[in-house]
Parts: C-alpha cells; sequence; structure tokens
C-alpha cells in the first residue's frame, strides 16, 4: 500500500508538473490543459488522503523552483497548489463540493492579497501601484499577442482596422474587469477539478454535497446581480467598475445553474452520455446559447423549472 501511494505521489507530482509548465511551451494553446494542473495531487488527495495531497504538492513545486524560479514555484502554489490540497481536505471532511469551492476561492484570493503585500514590502511599492502595474504588463501581453495573431490573418483591411479597435477595447475592458476575471477563472478551475474528481472516483471516494442536477444558487444572491446590473448601466467610475466586476463573477454562477436545469432536463429525458456531451457543449460555445442559459438559471429562481408537472387528471 505505501508503495503504492508514493508511485501515485511522484507520478501525480510530475503529471502535475508537466501540466503547469504546457503553457510555457504553447503559449494560450495550453490555457485549457495548464487549468487541469491541479487534478494529479487533487485525485492522489481523494484516494490516500489529504496529507499525501499536500505532499504532492510540495513535491511539484520543488520541480518547479529547480527548473525555473522562486517567484514561479509560489505562483504555482497560490493559483493551483491551494485548490490541489485544500479542495481534497475538505471533501474528505464532508464539505459540500460548492461550499469547499467557494472557501478554496477564498483562501486563493486571501493568500493573493497577502503576497501582493508583502511583495509590495519589499519593492517599497503601494499594493495598488503594484497590482496595477502587473495587470497591466499581463494586459499588454496579451493584447500584443492578439493583434500579431490577427495581422498574420488573410483578412481585408476594414476587417482587420475593425478588430484592432475591438482589441483595444477589449484591453480596457480587461483593464476594469480584471479582478472579477480572474477569481472567475479561479472558481470555475476548481468546479471543473470537483467535475473531474467526480468522473475519476468509480466507487473509490465521494465527492459530498448535493447531485449537480439539484444544485441552486442562494435566493439572495440574485438581488446583488439585478443590483450590479443597474450600477453598470448607470453609474461610472469606481462603483461602476466594483459592480462590473460583480456581474463577471456573478454571471457564470448562474450559468452554472442554468447548465444544471439543463443536465436535469437530459437526465430526466434519459439522454445518452454522448449526447448530453454534445449538448453541454453547444450550450457553452456556440452564441447566443450562453446567454440564455445564464438566462435561464436566473429564472429558474422564480420559476423552478426543475420541479416535477403534476399529470393532468
Amino acid at each position: 500500500m505505501k508503495m503504492q501511494r508514493g508511485l501515485y505521489v511522484v507520478v501525480g507530482a510530475f503529471a502535475g508538473y508537466a501540466l503547469f509548465g504546457s503553457f510555457a511551451v504553447l503559449g494560450f494553446a495550453a490555457v485549457a490543459v495548464s487549468l487541469l494542473t491541479p487534478l494529479p495531487a487533487a485525485f492522489v488527495g481523494m484516494r490516500f488522503g489529504s496529507s499525501v495531497a499536500g505532499v504532492t504538492v510540495v513535491l511539484t513545486a520543488l520541480l518547479v523552483l529547480l527548473s525555473s524560479d522562486l517567484s514561479t514555484a509560489l505562483m504555482y502554489l497560490i493559483q493551483f497548489g491551494i485548490p490541489a490540497a485544500a479542495l481534497p481536505w475538505l471533501l474528505n471532511h464532508g464539505l459540500a463540493w460548492d461550499k469547499a469551492t467557494v472557501a478554496v476561492l477564498w483562501a486563493m484570493v486571501a493568500v493573493s492579497i497577502g503576497g501582493l503585500f508583502v511583495a509590495s514590502l519589499v519593492a517599497g511599492q503601494s499594493p495598488l501601484a503594484m497590482a496595477n502595474e502587473l495587470i497591466g504588463k499581463e494586459i499588454a501581453q496579451t493584447t500584443v499577442a492578439m493583434q500579431v495573431m490577427f495581422a498574420e490573418a488573410d483578412l481585408p483591411a476594414d476587417q482587420k482596422k475593425e478588430v484592432g479597435l475591438a482589441v483595444e477595447k477589449m484591453a480596457v475592458f480587461l483593464q476594469n474587469a480584471y479582478p472579477g476575471i480572474a477569481i472567475t477563472v479561479s472558481g470555475l478551475m476548481t468546479v471543473g477539478l470537483v467535475f473531474l474528481l467526480s468522473v475519476l472516483a468509480r466507487g473509490r471516494y465521494t465527492v459530498p454535497g448535493r447531485p449537480f442536477p439539484e444544485w441552486k444558487v442562494p435566493e439572495q444572491l440574485v438581488w446583488i446581480l439585478i443590483v450590479s446590473g443597474f450600477l453598470v448601466a448607470f453609474v461610472d467610475g469606481l462603483p461602476g467598475i466594483f459592480a462590473l466586476n460583480l456581474l463577471v463573477i456573478l454571471l457564470p454562477i448562474y450559468f452554472l445553474q442554468g447548465l444544471a436545469v439543463i443536465d436535469c432536463f437530459f437526465r430526466r429525458k434519459a439522454f445518452s452520455p454522448m449526447f448530453r456531451a454534445v449538448g453541454y457543449v453547444l450550450v457553452t460555445l456556440v452564441n447566443p446559447l450562453p446567454m440564455v442559459v445564464t438566462g435561464l438559471g436566473i429564472f429558474d429562481m422564480w420559476a423552478d423549472f426543475r420541479k416535477p408537472k403534476k399529470p393532468k387528471s
């Protein structure tokens, strides 16, 4: 048993290291792959215990440190090490998967803010100025990469001009909504991690909490969404930017609730797993279906689409 556990730890550490390094090798093409970085350690933690997940995370961080530098290793620990170690610990202690996801997300945000304050003190710079500088660099890199990609595309001059303006508007949006986007990406990564852990369980462990087709957002949250929408529409300045970040965080949550409604419908109609998988891909990627699914999740608070219909007498 100890040998099997040790083998899983070593394989999990090297798998996490390879997934983390995929972005450096492949760039933006590996974004989705790099988001799987916490999966190996988290799976080991669910199989053999939370402490084993921690050992796997530490070993992965050491591999990153040996091949890169301290700042990259710390970035791995904050972005991927926390969910890889904390999520199995919370789930193994019986906390429901949605509450565990929120707790992990809060931990990532708190550690990130704490790390920013420490780094700003060492650099002799204000935390806000350092955050703006880091965000500006990342947005600039993303903007340049997109401009290069579209410049190399075989497009007419007028379309290239329109694309250039769209990229500039996107840069302004990213500058305003970056905190919300960062939290949303981390949250969706953690939810995806929960989903993959449930798929890989196969009776070896359980993921506590309400099944996804029955899952609902707390009802009070919808009023925060409504107020945020009004503020974004009618208020400028800092309150509008704060509300925009709230919208960026809340809308994907209601998209997940809409997806739960669709999942409930698919299962109630006994559609095959292949059909369901194709349906999930379509409603996630094909415009305007994501907006429709999000609206479905919002109005489910009042309409309760999953409530079984009473048969007509």
